[in-house]
């Protein structure tokens, strides 16, 4: 038995189970029984990214241009492009008329001016020629902030 492996079965086993109860060839109950696999949108979120930066972003040749080429090492970044992902689809599924500019004005805006800023944004310390954190050493390891929770007792205010 591999180390942390509970069931005893192989990862060749546990395929072959998973494969079986796929082809159960019942699709009415499997479709009604919850046991759909998750929808993978990294394909349709890197072609979202690429067309949208292509026709909307343009960054000039300075060294200090606020934008690292390995934008993806970017927790902050990824997070906040996964969101204006997420809202587009929404949007384009929408039957609302001002769903676009919304979109544009609510979403793109408020998160370009902090992924462009290059005094306080997420790539301040990064070079548009030399990559991610360059401007500090690549192996110092940067702290996030801690976030510690308050103790039990602790109440948020009310009512101001």
């Amino acid at each position: 038995m591999a180390d942390g492996d509970v069931t005893g079965l192989t990862d060749d086993e546990i395929e072959a189970l998973t494969d079986d109860e796929r082809d159960t060839g019942n699709d009415e109950t499997a479709e009604g029984a919850g046991n759909e696999e998750p929808i993978d949108n990294r394909a349709d979120f890197l072609d979202w990214f690429a067309e949208h930066f292509r026709t909307v972003e343009v960054t000039d040749s300075r060294e200090s241009a606020p934008w690292c080429p390995e934008w993806w090492l970017h927790p902050e970044v990824n997070a906040r492009l996964w969101a204006l992902f997420l809202a587009h689809q929404e949007i384009e599924t929408s039957e609302s008329l001002g769903a676009l500019s919304d979109w544009w004005l609510r979403h793109w805006d408020a998160h370009r001016a902090v992924l462009f800023n290059p005094q306080t944004g997420p790539f301040k310390d990064c070079s548009l020629t030399k990559g991610h954190l360059t401007q500090r050493t690549r192996n110092t390891n940067i702290a996030a902030i801690a976030a510690v929770l308050p103790p039990d007792e602790w109440q948020p205010p009310v009512g101001q």
